[in-house]
């Protein structure tokens, strides 16, 4: 019976993931060692060394294990996870980085993306951080280098150099460095480094370089913002701030009433026909991840691609629309799942199981990522990884399903 139910839900909506990953904190033991050697006195009372070859090896082994050491805390393989007051990143990370704290400082390189959360962040001069960085805080300083920006703050000062693009929403922007590509900015100001020429006594002629934006600006304002000549090489694009009317907050009101409706139904539906599916389903988002975000991104194309073969054959032409109606359902319910699973797995951090406590955090998720996705730029992001994770979900929970049918099956034969 909660099989059948099951397949109702899944194929009437999906469910969830919310991206939890595992931590794992290394401790790490020092040991020192101290060579033994042993002198003995010959006849005319000089010393002789009688260390042996054995004592020779462990000394050579207790080395090694102090240089191992060293290069351990210069380089970390793998993920790092990290929260405190202050946290100073000095060593080079191969893999993603996690934190939460208050002021965050990098001067050394980074391996994957940098997920940051803090007061402060600021790349130094030697700081490198080899794919994205994204971060929500108040002040974000980037003397180093980065490959993507994308950040929600109060003011950014960029002085470094960053190699494609930014998405950014803060109050003010400080361009004084290098951006490779496009600039995406929701902003009140943006501050240009003017370029100056300073002529010395030997008549030679110093020029400061000034903030340099290599692609296009496209900037979102209350009002248009004086650009210097040459700060831009691509083309500046202007987009007025929207006032709030009556009618768009009218037009907001329903929007978010929309999505509030449809995930509290999804997720009713789920504990009356499936309740057993929000563990499954926190489990995949948790303990699956990589084939979660593969199935997400993978299965709207291929239904995509199936409906354009089926619409050019005449006689499946139906099929194709039905199709495009599923696929069109698919997206529209996936970040509801997305939020569901989320609301599970916060739930379960905070030991909520009363089944109010529980309606009460997913009004408050779903407020929160729905208002997330309205920031310009970096809500558009921040919807598709909802969806992509909510639809890996799903189709997830089906194959694993699957296979376990089965797999009974298969032992009820035997």
């Amino acid at each position: 019976m909660i099989k059948k139910n099951l397949k109702v839900i899944i194929s009437f909506i999906l469910i969830l993931c919310a991206l939890a990953l595992p931590i794992v904190n290394a401790a790490e033991e020092n040991q020192e060692a101290t060579p033994i050697s042993t002198e003995t006195t010959n006849e005319n009372g000089e010393a002789n060394d009688t260390t042996t070859g054995t004592e020779e090896a462990e000394q050579t082994d207790v080395e090694n294990t102090e240089n191992t050491t060293t290069t351990e805390e210069n380089f970390k393989q793998g993920d790092v996870y990290l929260t405190g007051a202050d946290v100073t990143i000095d060593y080079i990370v191969d893999g993603n980085l996690f934190i939460v704290a208050n002021n965050v400082t990098i001067s050394s390189q980074i391996g994957g993306d940098a997920f940051i959360f803090a007061n402060s962040v600021t790349v130094t001069e030697t700081g490198y951080v080899f794919s994205n960085l994204f971060t929500t805080a108040a002040n974000v300083d980037i003397k180093g280098v980065a490959y993507d920006l994308y950040a929600m703050s109060d003011t950014i000062n960029i002085t470094g150099y960053i190699y494609r693009d930014i998405k950014v929403s803060c109050n003010t922007l400080n361009m004084n460095g290098t951006i490779g590509r496009n600039a995406f900015v929701d902003c009140s100001n943006i501050n240009f480094a003017q370029q100056s020429a300073d002529v010395s006594e030997d008549n030679s002629t110093t020029i400061a370089s000034q903030g340099i934006i290599s692609g296009d600006l496209n900037y979102t304002a209350k009002e248009e913002i004086s650009i210097p000549d040459g700060a831009v090489e691509g083309t500046v694009n202007f987009n007025k701030e929207e006032i709030l009317s009556s009618n768009n907050i009218q037009a907001y009101l329903l929007s978010l009433g929309s999505f509030l409706v449809l995930t509290i139904v999804i997720w009713l539906l789920i504990l009356w026909l499936a309740p057993k599916f929000n563990e499954k389903a926190s489990n995949l988002a948790t303990k699956k991840i990589l084939p979660v975000i593969g199935l997400g991104i993978l299965t709207p194309i291929l239904l995509l691609v199936v409906s354009i073969i089926l619409l050019l054959i005449n006689i499946t032409a139906s099929v194709a629309a039905l199709m495009f109606i599923l696929l069109l359902a698919l997206l529209i319910v996936s970040k509801s799942i997305f939020v569901i699973v989320a609301n599970n797995l916060i739930c379960n951090k905070l030991k909520i199981e009363k089944t109010i406590g529980i309606f009460g955090i997913l009004i408050v998720s779903s407020i929160v990522v729905w208002a997330l996705g309205l920031i310009p730029y970096v809500g558009t992001l921040i919807s598709i990884i909802a969806v992509v994770l909510g639809l890996g979900v799903l189709v997830s929970s089906i194959i694993l399903k699957d296979n376990k049918e089965k797999n009974t099956t298969k032992k009820q034969e035997k």
